[in-house]
């Protein structure tokens, strides 16, 4: 697929809020390994893990065990006032009510999920984040204006996956970010407080000149290509009360999901991390359970776990992200694919003083090579769908939403997406594609930009060797 295709070119429809997006099969397998991949190394330029499998336990011990309170409601064995579990109870009740509205209960296994891509419509997305600033929905601001396509190939035009790519602004290096299986990577000035327009990128050996809102194509002497793919996939999974009806369907989900990605061709070498989390005042905050390729083992933990808490709508999606990027031992990113799936039904709390805002992983990921997937679930309202929308867009993912059939989907009310926007399919089939997507793109094949023409706007030099 054309560089230009894929980032930049855009639809409008005159006199319409909403846009109409191209979805395709190859981007929902995409969006679909996005779902439970989180990342690469420790921090931006660090090599995370050995290589070795650590033993999949719990870091810092596992998540509290919920215990029965009144009216068979659990309490996190911490006091809750009355008002925090009615709200808990009604956001349970109102995921129920979507599905039944819809015509017929979701069945376990069974979920709907559609998808965006916002690098796809990137003027589109700009108009959505102006839009709902203007009408005060809270979010972190992060801004992605500017935004240059990166793409390093090897001497057959493959991608190459997992190259680091040096920014410079004025003689002076700006960033370090690094391309994701599609050989892809996404600089955006203003996230490093950039205001020049002109930038020099390079990558093993090969550079280039670019300007803000350009793409560019960096050639280098070869690229990784395993036999076999290490792939890490971590989740971010939101555990409060107002999941609960859909973690116990979401969980079925992930467990078909990871035995299909087991017998992908090449057989990957698939380990699975999560990140649990709530919000301040609950049982926990957040909880990891650190890599393995211990997958039954990894079955039984998931399936242990249960939703309470909570109280208002934000959770604790900055501390969640900072955690499933920073606490598993996830392997060296040059030499791995790593996303992240963040599911859950709610946004941050952009007003609180926290250690690493969203905005912050944002970029971590995208020094990484790393795909945040979100997925957002029933109850999702605008503060959640825009966040959402910013980890996807910044790590060059699609956002995943569930669907409930008749139009419904899990997005909020000021969205611009319509109904006839997206494409349903089974949550446990996006994922699978999307994840197929990833391992097709990293030896060339698929619908991924395998074959990359250089771009009018800039010019590509490659040094020889040593020089």
């Amino acid at each position: 697929m054309d560089v230009g295709l894929r980032f930049g070119q855009q639809r409008a429809v005159a006199g319409a809020p909403k846009r109409t997006r191209r979805l395709g099969a190859a981007l929902l397998a995409s969006a679909m390994v996005g779902l439970v991949l989180v990342g690469c190394g420790a921090g931006a330029g660090e090599s995370a893990g050995s290589g070795s499998l650590p033993d999949g336990s719990w870091i810092d011990g596992p998540p509290p065990e919920d215990i029965e309170g009144p009216d068979g409601l659990t309490t996190d064995g911490i006091e809750v006032m009355p008002e925090m579990m009615e709200d808990s109870a009604s956001s349970d009740r109102s995921g129920d009510a979507a599905a039944g509205d819809a015509g017929a209960a979701v069945a376990p296994s069974a979920l709907k999920a559609g998808h965006i891509d916002d690098n796809d419509d990137f003027e589109g997305f700009l108009e959505y984040l102006d839009r709902v600033r203007g009408i005060g929905v809270p979010f972190r601001e992060m801004d992605p204006s500017g935004r240059v396509v990166i793409t390093v190939v090897d001497p057959d035009r493959r991608p190459a996956a997992g190259a680091e790519v040096v920014v410079s602004a004025g003689g002076e290096e700006v960033a370090r970010i690094r391309t994701t299986a599609d050989g892809t990577a996404l600089f955006h000035p203003r996230a490093y407080g950039v205001e020049d327009s002109r930038f020099t990128v390079a990558s093993g050996g090969s550079s280039a000149e670019a300007q803000a809102g350009s793409a560019v194509s960096l050639e280098v002497s070869s690229a990784w290509r395993p036999e076999r793919v290490p792939l890490d996939i971590a989740f971010a999974i939101d555990t409060t009360g107002s999941m609960g009806d859909e973690l116990d369907r979401l969980k079925d989900s992930i467990t078909s999901v990871v035995d299909r990605i087991e017998d992908l061709p090449g057989a990957p070498d698939v380990r699975l991390a999560m990140t649990v989390y709530r919000d301040e005042g609950d049982a926990y905050v957040t909880a990891t359970h650190d890599f393995t390729g211990d997958v039954p083992a990894f079955r039984e933990e998931l399936a242990a776990l249960s939703a309470d808490g909570g109280g208002d709508q934000p959770e604790a999606l900055d501390e969640a992200l900072a955690e499933v990027l920073g606490a598993p031992a996830w392997r060296d990113p040059a030499e791995a694919i790593q996303l992240v799936f963040v599911v859950g039904d709610a946004g941050g709390h952009p007003e609180r003083d926290v250690e690493q805002p969203y905005v912050e992983s944002m970029r971590n990921a995208s020094e990484r090579g790393v795909k945040i997937l979100p997925i957002a679930a029933s109850s999702s309202d605008d503060r959640a769908e825009v966040a959402f929308r910013q980890l996807a867009q910044f790590t060059g993912a699609p956002f995943v939403f569930l669907a409930y059939g008749a139009g419904g989907a899990a997005t909020g009310g000021s969205t611009d997406i319509d109904s006839t926007d997206y494409e349903e399919l089974s949550l446990d089939d996006l994922i699978v594609r999307l994840v197929s997507e990833e391992l097709a793109a990293l030896s060339g094949g698929g619908s991924s930009p395998a074959t990359v023409p250089p771009t009018v706007t800039t010019t590509t030099t490659t040094n020889p060797p040593g020089q």
